[in-house]
């Protein structure tokens, strides 16, 4: 007679390890039903389920369920809430969370690196770095410390030092199919195509050794995508990647959920209140699941960024990260999906209009009130999309800088110079200061060794926007009296201005 096993939270855990979400959440209901001292674990491992196949606000309500359920698992429970609430947007509840998962239990890796995320992704580079430098010392065989590492020298200085990075790091542990597979979006991004697929066929063997199926299975899709029989064309946009190989691509929903563990609440903590704000603001909810754009897996995709204007329906990007393309698509960051068309294109500014088919939901918008001309010393914040085949295209990064100087290069009076780092997928994105208001969009960044061979002097990177007074005349519009709206942190202007950035995924 075949021996039945017993449900337990070690067999659901170790399915949810090895991607057998169907599996583990029947584990988990029989769990749920007769056991109400796992409730805790139960809600815990039911989170990461939903952070799994990507719906971070299902998983967030599992998670807080579990944080109020026992104190066993707080540190997991607390974790798992900043890594929901980092997918949602929410960077200054990540990292508070984060903290409290490393008070109850200081040896969460993970804890440390939902805060270096949280820092990276709201422009605080210095601060994340010396937390991954500090992890990597102590930690210098931990896969996620190199991986986040990676992505953060990947975002700062480039994708040279970030694939020396992971191939150091692959010397010493080799069967690091995650650390592989992030080397293998690396040397796509450069046009290794043949390195890329290398890598791939090492980390789908990886995977399936630990037992990862799920992320086996996205890549053996990935390199069918992009295998001889069906080449994949870059062309002379901002980024290329075949579509639909994210990791987890190959995971089925669970079929039903389950009851929510059994909590009691705890008593609210008071707080003080917080001072009104000058203006009204109305924020967009993310939706659980960032919605998919309609391309077929494996195309080819050129991409930029852009800001949400006018009545929700107008965005305005670059010019180039448009001209000649066919079939557009606009993805804001709360993950509304839409599809846009070239409305017009200026002729002296690098600057285009498209119209989405309907307008985003109410607060995806900055108004054009809001548009204001750039001041040298003014904080400049870069928000977009860059490298998306690297650091993920589900919610757009920030960058913090300057404005250098209010005239571009040659003291060109319609753009402006600024410090704040730009890469490839933020031209088109917005530039805002410290107080949501738009400065302009982002252009690109100055080619030293071109100044270099022309005049013989060598001059460092410097950022290019265009002015937001050529935005307003682009659009036929007179510019308003400026305001003066209270500063914002970086985490609440991320926030803010989540649903107003998006990301713009074109096909020739």
């Amino acid at each position: 007679m075949a021996e039945v096993t017993q449900p337990s939270l070690e067999l659901a855990r170790g399915l949810v390890d090895a991607e057998r979400y169907e599996e583990a959440v029947s584990v988990l209901r029989r769990l749920d039903a007769e056991d109400a001292g796992a409730a805790s674990g139960v809600g815990i491992l039911m989170g990461r389920v939903y952070l799994a196949i990507g719906k971070p606000a299902k998983a967030l309500g599992y998670f807080e369920d579990a944080s109020f359920s026992s104190l066993d698992g707080e540190g997991e429970a607390y974790l798992g809430l900043a890594e929901a609430e980092l997918a949602l947007g929410d960077l200054g509840k990540a990292r508070r969370n984060a903290a409290l998962a490393l008070r109850t239990d200081p040896d969460l890796v993970a804890a440390h690196l939902v805060i270096a995320r949280a820092d990276q992704r709201a422009g605080r580079a210095a601060d994340a770095f010396a937390r991954l430098r500090k992890l990597r010392g102590e930690r210098e065989d931990s896969e996620d410390v190199a991986v986040v590492m990676a992505r953060f020298l990947a975002s700062t200085e480039g994708a040279g030092p970030a694939i020396v990075e992971l191939e150091g790091f692959l010397k010493r542990v080799p069967e690091a199919a995650g650390a592989r597979d992030a080397l293998r979006r690396l040397l796509w991004s450069i046009g290794d195509r043949d390195g890329a697929i290398v890598a791939a066929k090492s980390a789908e063997a990886s995977y399936r050794r630990r037992g990862q199926i799920g992320r086996a299975e996205a890549l053996s899709s990935w390199l069918k995508a992009v295998s001889p029989a069906a080449p994949v064309k870059a062309g002379p946009g901002e980024a290329t990647e075949p579509t639909g190989e994210p990791a987890g691509s190959a995971v089925r929903e669970p079929p039903r959920e389950p009851p929510s563990p059994r909590a009691q609440p705890r008593a609210p903590v008071e707080s003080s209140p917080a001072p009104p704000p000058a203006r009204k603001i109305t924020r967009s909810a993310a939706l659980d699941r960032p919605e998919p754009f309609p391309i077929e897996p494996g195309s080819p995709i050129l991409t930029g960024s852009g800001v949400v204007m006018e009545g929700g329906r107008s965005i305005v990007t670059n010019r180039h990260v448009v001209e000649g393309i066919s079939a557009l698509y606009v993805r804001n960051g709360t993950g509304h999906v839409r599809k846009a068309r070239v409305v017009k294109m200026s002729s002296d500014d690098d600057l285009a209009l498209l119209e989405i088919d309907k307008p985003f939901p109410e607060g995806a918008v900055v108004p054009l009130s809001d548009v204001v001309q750039p001041v040298a010393g003014r904080a400049a914040i870069v928000m977009g999309y860059p490298m998306i085949g690297l650091l993920g295209d589900e919610q757009p990064a920030l960058t913090e800088g300057i404005v250098a100087k209010a005239a571009g290069l040659a003291n060109d009076p319609n753009t402006f110079q600024l410090t704040s780092k730009i890469n490839k997928g933020n031209s088109g994105g917005p530039v805002f200061d410290k107080r949501g208001r738009l400065l302009g969009v982002a252009v690109g960044k100055t080619d030293s060794a071109k100044v270099y061979e022309r005049t013989g002097a060598l001059v460092e990177d410097m950022n290019i926007g265009i002015k937001g007074g050529r935005i307003l005349v682009f659009l036929g519009k007179k510019p308003s009296p400026e305001t003066e709206p209270p500063e914002m942190s970086l985490e609440d202007l991320y926030r803010e201005m989540l649903p107003r950035s998006v990301l713009i995924v074109g096909q020739r």
